[in-house]
């Protein structure tokens, strides 16, 4: 019944005039965009609840420490609240990775016949899920609270399990920092989608993270950003159960410490005490590595000239240059004419006669320093001149007449060789013709 179905409906496309294979490929645009849609909306929901989620952890977690680290009835009932957060959003994730593989298997790129379990499993998709749902279940459970004790630095200090727990649910913001980048860049859709496949390219979060960060500064402000900010409340969690003994309690004394580690400076004035306040340190100084490679490669495509600027470049300096020449040729030939006229009075004065041929006075200027001095000045501008553009608007001109005028004779003597050989075509079929005539 399906068959004929279907053989029907192929047979009414053909009498309707409509290529089967371009309505088959039309009908899979509409369901990838219609996927894409959906995609979007999953992925939105997906980074709200991640951020709700952590706020609500670092707010029980601020409450909890402002309490002396016990626990009361509304701390179980926030974390209450984060638990059904989260449960919410791996449901939204086991959604969006749903969709990812439709995603797929509508663009053709899964395994045809296989049961879904292994089909998702072979399409890739499989560690990414796993990797996220690790990042966003570990949050702080409710009724779960217990007292964790480091040593280390000769320090000790007590941590509550949730201060833990929330440190790690920073890593949200981090994962989810590419997405939020591509959906707000627009760069993630059916249409660049396709461009990609023709392209053979993967669209992925981390190749829209890669383009704008080499197209947009604001990208790379807005990760140094949310790295200053998450590396700072993780330095006051780490660093304030100290006591007296730290500054870091303060979440301006944190930012003033991960921005001078970041930048390299380090003045040494604030520093952390602590085990853990020092890995958070240390993965900052990493991170700043990484953050200041890509801000000397952004800032040098911002600065590198394109080819018409650096013509345009060129065209100034050669202006520049050879006006630069005028006034050192005019300074030779005036240190010249004086270096004369001197050699000149000088050898009348001493002699009483002007000099005769073969001693003239422009054989001895060159002994003069000052004009020495200026004709070595005009044939060193003369040898570092700007070669490439020409700046003389008249020998332009010229030879830009000479072109034109060479361009018309070859175009005349075109014109001659046409007409000649149409003349002779012309000749040659009607002598033919006259000649067949004349024997007929």
């Amino acid at each position: 019944g399906s068959v004929g179905w279907e053989g029907g409906a192929m047979s009414k496309r053909f009498q309707q005039g409509v290529d089967p294979d371009a309505a088959s490929i039309f009908n899979r645009g509409e369901e990838l965009q219609r996927l894409d849609s959906q995609r979007q909306t999953v992925n939105i929901v997906i980074i709200v609840l991640a951020i709700a989620g952590m706020v609500l952890g670092i707010l029980e977690n601020e409450l909890l420490w402002h309490n002396r680290n016990i626990p009361v009835l509304s701390f179980q009932l926030i974390k209450l609240l984060n638990s059904m957060l989260t449960i919410i959003l791996f449901y939204y994730v086991l959604r969006y990775y749903s969709i990812e593989f439709e995603l797929l298997e509508v663009s053709g790129k899964t395994v045809m016949g296989a049961p879904y379990l292994q089909a998702f499993v072979l399409s890739g998709l499989l560690w990414p899920f796993i990797t996220e749902a690790c990042i966003i279940l570990v949050h702080p459970l409710p009724f779960v609270n217990y007292i964790v004790h480091i040593w280390g630095l000769d320090t000790y200090c007590a941590y509550s399990s949730d201060a833990f727990a929330t440190v790690f649910m920073l890593l949200r913001l981090y994962y989810y920092t590419p997405r939020i980048i591509a959906e707000v860049s627009g760069l993630k859709n059916e249409k660049t989608r396709l461009i990609g496949l023709m392209n053979n390219v993967d669209l992925s979060y981390h190749f829209i993270l890669k383009a704008m960060l080499r197209d947009s500064l604001l990208t790379l402000l807005f990760l140094f950003v949310v790295s200053v900010i998450t590396m700072s409340y993780a330095m006051i969690v780490f660093e304030r159960p100290v006591g007296p003994d730290t500054n870091l309690d303060l979440f301006e004394n944190s930012v003033w410490l991960i921005i001078i580690t970041m930048t390299t400076v380090g003045y040494g004035d604030t520093y952390p005490k602590t085990p853990s306040g020092r890995y958070v340190a240390i993965f900052a100084a990493l991170l700043a590595v990484v953050l200041v490679a890509l801000a000397v490669g952004a800032v040098t495509d911002r600065l590198t000239l394109t080819r018409d600027e650096s013509k345009v470049l060129e065209f100034i300096d050669n202006i520049r240059n050879k006006q630069e020449r005028k006034v050192a040729a005019a300074r030779m030939l005036q240190n010249g004419w004086r270096a004369y006229v001197k050699e000149r009075e000088m050898y009348e004065k001493k002699h009483g006669f002007p000099p005769p041929e073969q001693d003239r006075p422009q054989n001895r200027i060159l002994n003069q320093p000052r004009y020495y001095k200026a004709a070595l000045d005009y044939a060193q501008m003369r040898g570092e001149s700007v070669n490439g553009i020409s700046t003389d608007v008249a020998l332009t001109v010229t030879e830009n007449a000479v072109s034109i005028k060479r361009i018309n004779t070859n175009l005349e003597d075109l014109d001659k060789k046409l007409a000649e050989m149409h003349n002779m075509i012309k000749t040659a079929v009607l002598g033919g013709a006259s000649t067949k005539s004349t024997r007929w």
